[in-house]
């Protein structure tokens, strides 16, 4: 055990000392974090566009009674079933030889299109991205666009509070006209819902619909339901039951599998069921729909083909229907209109959408109808565009509604009437989309500007901090008033100039941040002029942002950026390697060569695992699951995992071992606790791949249980255990060998050497492992979050991180041997940085809605369960940066022996590791910063929003992630060196 000084032989005023040293230098990185939360927030309310919704109730105009307006008999009752994540393809059959296990399975509704096509019909049901399940709803029941920025409130639906036709039919049958089973999404969105009862009989059932790996509850619940209230048809008016597990079967295992022909089958049954239940019931309605599609792996929220090609199945057993050609391509926002003649209700007041004709025209295509119709949605959408301010300066729309009306009211030509009116409708919709692309271009330029101008105080603040201040509470106690002061002038002028401007939240944010920077400036003059030498390595690690940043000018480059930085890191790696070969020391020069070869090839291999987005096609091969159709680990995966529990350790323990630091807590805390956490986290995956075998469905529920035991237990290790014992107990790796030498003073004395004698300690005292003391501590925190993290990720993405924390060690290791460290302070920061990106997508991630891992949501818990659902969901999308985030203090921490009895050096300690943290916002901001200039260029660019709008939002969540994380791993910085102090001070 490491000898410890008594307390009181330690200054108390030198440790108050330290400790407010410590705090107070927290204040940099928070001052740069929120700086950069300031920029993205002014950035994103001019890019993240909004939709305004009008509250606007739409109600009968005197249109519906007018004797030349004929409209389709409506009908009593409505039953809409909902498969989440029905893909078009999915509703067919294949005589090419095609053997999909998707097709030849929900058969039923093409077999009747074709048998009976003036009842039935099968129609392409064509989404608008983002293909995330609330924002389809919301379309689907007001007929409104999404905007990009919905996608984000998928996991937290608010109430619709815009027209639908679900209100309109609430609002004009009463509550308890309406019964419900599946997906509570839709008890989110229309809370009136839950009050659908009759005669006390309960018509609600709402089941939780985030569980991905459960793909029976839900739907065995609802089919359990929909028989005794479809027996009850006098009771309702419109029944819906949204089924689950289809998309459930395309997260969890992918399209092309024997589980999602499983739950296709059950559709089908479910479907002809309710078929055979109305087929003597000419007064009822079934539509069956998909909210959505999904791609290759099972996945949606972007816009490839397969997520926003849906499909809708109408039928009827009274013929309502223009027999239509099976390949039809209709929006999805069409529905709204056309449920809303078919239910006589008025149609939503913020719709945008058409009729569909073939429901209209009818089995004798009665063009008077359409026309009747299509007049009606245009009045009802030239209503809206008058209530919107926005739809000034769209003449030649209006010139084209002037022409149908016109039309209208001297022509008896219904066809061509209904020609102008879809072409009025079709235009308006255009137009919608082109004005809801208009962006707040001041508001991303004032973005812009924080983060330039941060990012130039970023520099700075690293040029001039490197020691000419005694600690970093110096420069902090002389900076944090002016900034203070600067920052509430800057929020008083702001907001002054915001209101009389009307962009008060603007300029208000604008003020704060830039005030605070000028306050910077301000009070930089009463500091010592420093001229710091700008080294090579300093030009490297600025040269390799600029080339990170400059990527995000090409669409190309965007898509393919794994591989570019992988370039970045083999071409660093090949820089070191020629810097080793300068090393004079032979050993020292060995070391480096083997260490500097041994980064090459790690950042190579990182390159390796990888899920290829849409645009990648067919130049890459996805290899991050058992198949390119499926989410389920390969076997091989999880044999490789369990290595890396075995040789991950290992691999520590010879970087410890370099500095004889292999003691105290380092064997327990490494060769024990984290060999037994990954076998577990091993474990967890192993019982994962077992449960999705379709011959251990018996036991599903058994595993299932396992599992979260087991993850469970995980959690409270990683997370709360292991971070609080190291919080509290301060588990140095250090050994004190005692050595009696008297001894040795006897032989002096016999040989007459009495100086010798009185200058030999009868015991003299070695501490093993000192000349790591800082470095092996927080490694051991370090180590625990990343086990946290491991636990997160896919077998892959494990296994990928384990080699990120490999690397990171070789170039500590490389840092030591090459003296980086104190050469240049900013190069390792940013190589870890950009270590943080390449494992990102090494984890199966990339730069698009669809790739995030949804499923990890449920780790821990069968629901949605803040902030369980939260942690995996962010260890697992941004756990490499928090990783490199956290690795940060490690560069100046590694084989760093204390100074005993200095509370100065202690001090100067905590400067260089709040520097270092600078340094890795450096790259983060700057990465950053080029991402929001390059989409303000390329705003009207084809691909902004399939390339550059996500790409912006990864840029947006790693630099606020590696800016807490930097902040956190300051704290425990700062930790360490207390308890350092108080052990040697």
């Amino acid at each position: 055990m490491p000898r410890t000084i008594p307390a009181s032989s330690v200054p108390r005023a030198h440790k108050s000392q330290l400790k407010h040293a410590t705090r107070i230098s927290l204040l940099v990185p928070v001052w740069f974090l929120a700086l950069h939360l300031l920029a993205l927030v002014l950035f994103a309310l001019g890019f993240l566009l909004s939709r305004p919704v009008l509250p606007d109730i739409a109600v009968k105009s005197a249109s519906y009674s007018s004797p030349d307006v004929v409209l389709p008999r409506a009908f009593k009752r409505t039953v809409v079933i909902l498969i989440d994540a029905l893909r078009h393809d999915f509703i067919g059959s294949s005589g090419d030889g095609n053997e999909a296990y998707y097709l030849n399975a929900l058969t039923t509704p093409l077999m009747l299109s074709v048998s009976q096509p003036e009842h039935a019909a099968v129609f392409k049901f064509i989404a608008d991205p983002p293909t995330t399940t609330l924002q389809r709803l919301k379309a689907l029941t007001t007929g409104s666009l999404p905007t990009f920025i919905d996608a984000g409130s998928n996991f937290n639906g608010a109430e619709v509070t815009e027209d639908s036709w679900i209100g309109q039919v609430l609002s004009s049958r009463g509550d308890g006209r309406t019964a419900f089973a599946g997906d509570d999404t839709w008890l989110s969105l229309f809370p009136s819902l839950s009050h659908s009862t009759y005669e006390d009989n309960n018509l609600t059932f709402p089941y939780e619909s985030f569980n991905v790996w459960d793909l029976h509850t839900v739907d065995a619940g609802v089919t359990s339901h929909i028989w005794p209230i479809l027996e009850r048809r006098d009771d309702w008016d419109v029944l819906i039951a949204h089924y689950l597990g289809v998309d459930h079967a395309g997260h969890r295992f992918g399209p092309d599998t024997p589980q999602m022909k499983e739950k296709l089958l059950e559709m089908d049954a479910v479907v002809k069921n309710v078929v055979n239940a109305i087929k003597d019931d000419d007064e009822t309605l079934l539509v069956v729909l998909g909210d959505h599609g999904m791609d290759e792996k099972g996945d949606h929220g972007g816009d490839s083909k397969g997520e926003v090609e849906a499909g809708l199945f109408l039928y009827s057993s009274r013929p309502f229907l223009a027999p239509v050609d099976q390949a039809e391509a209709i929006n999805q926002i069409d529905l709204v209109p056309t449920l809303s003649f078919l239910l006589d209700i008025p149609v939503p007041f913020n719709n945008l959408g058409s009729p569909i004709a073939s429901a209209m025209l009818g089995p004798d295509r009665n063009f008077q109808k359409l026309a009747s119709a299509c007049r009606i949605v245009a009045e009802q959408i030239h209503g809206y565009r008058s209530q919107h301010p926005s739809f000034e300066g769209t003449a030649e729309v209006a010139k084209i509604y002037s022409a149908a009306s016109e039309a209208w009211n001297t022509s008896k030509d219904y066809e061509r009437i209904s020609e102008l009116y879809l072409a009025y409708q079709k235009q308006n919709l255009k137009t919608c989309r082109e004005m809801w692309a208009r962006f707040d271009v001041p508001s991303m330029i004032a973005g812009i500007v924080i983060f330039v101008a941060s990012f130039g105080t970023l520099i700075v603040f690293y040029a001039t901090f490197d020691g000419s201040v005694e600690c970093p509470s110096d420069y902090v106690n002389l900076l944090a008033p002016k900034i203070g002061l600067g920052g509430l002038t800057g929020l008083a002028v702001g907001a002054g100039l915001g209101y009389l401007q009307s962009r008060l939240v603007i300029a208000i944010v604008f003020g704060l941040a830039m005030g605070s920077i000028l306050g910077f400036v301000k009070g930089m003059h009463r500091l010592p002029s420093v001229k710091s030498p700008v080294s090579k390595w300093t030009v490297l690690a600025l040269l390799s942002i600029i080339l990170h940043g400059i990527l995000f000018a090409s669409n190309s480059y965007v898509v393919w950026e794994a591989r570019s930085l992988s370039f970045l890191l083999v071409s660093f790696g090949f820089t070191l390697l020629v810097a080793s070969f300068r090393l004079p020391d032979a050993k020292l020069r060995a070391a480096a060569v083997f260490h500097s070869l041994v980064f090459i090839i790690q950042s190579r291999v990182a390159e390796y695992p990888r899920v290829c987005r849409e645009e990648q096609l067919p130049f890459c091969t996805s290899n991050f699951y058992a198949s390119t159709a499926s989410s389920v680990s390969s076997l091989t995966a999880l044999i490789i995992l369990f290595g890396t529990a075995v040789t991950l350790p290992a691999i520590i323990r010879s970087f410890l071992r370099t500095s004889a630091s292999y003691e105290g807590s380092a064997p327990l805390w490494v060769g024990t606790g984290l060999r037994i956490v990954l076998l577990l986290v091993g474990l967890y995956w192993t019982l994962d791949y077992v449960e999705a075998d379709p011959n251990s469905h018996a036991h599903a529920e058994q595993l299932n249980t396992y599992k979260y035991v087991v993850s469970r237990i995980l959690l409270g290790v990683t997370v709360v255990g292991a971070p609080l014992a190291w919080f509290r107990g301060f588990p140095l790796c250090l050994r004190v060998e005692l050595t009696n030498n008297q001894q040795k003073i006897k032989q002096a004395v016999q040989n007459g050497d009495v100086h010798t004698a009185s200058k030999t300690s009868p015991v003299s005292v070695e501490i093993i492992g000192f000349g790591n003391t800082y470095g092996s501590l927080y490694l051991l925190l370090f180590v625990s979050i990343f086990a946290a993290v491991s636990l997160c990720m896919k077998p892959v993405g494990g296994i990928a991180m384990a080699g990120m924390v490999y690397q990171i060690l070789t170039l500590l290791e490389l840092g030591d041997v090459l003296d980086l460290f104190t050469i240049s302070p900013i190069v390792t920061p940013t190589v870890i940085a950009l270590m943080g990106t390449q494992y990102y997508f090494a984890t199966g991630h990339q730069a698009t809605l669809a790739s995030i891992q949804w499923d990890v949501a449920f780790l821990f818990t069968e629901s949605i369960r803040p902030p369980l659902t939260h942690i995996a969901l962010i260890f697992n999308t941004l756990g490499p940066f928090i990783l490199a985030g956290l690795a940060v203090p490690l560069t100046v921490f590694y084989k760093l022996s204390p100074s005993p009895r200095d509370f100065r050096a202690s001090e100067a300690i905590m400067g260089r590791v709040v520097r270092a943290g600078t340094g890795a916002m450096i790259y983060a901001g700057g990465l950053t910063l080029t991402s929001c200039i390059m989409t303000l260029i390329l705003r009207r660019h084809l691909m902004v929003w399939k390339i550059f709008a996500p790409r912006f939002m990864l840029a947006g969540a790693s630099v606020i992630a590696i800016d807490l994380a930097i902040v956190t791993s300051t704290f425990f910085a700062g930790k360490a060196i207390e308890g350092v102090y108080d052990v040697f001070g």
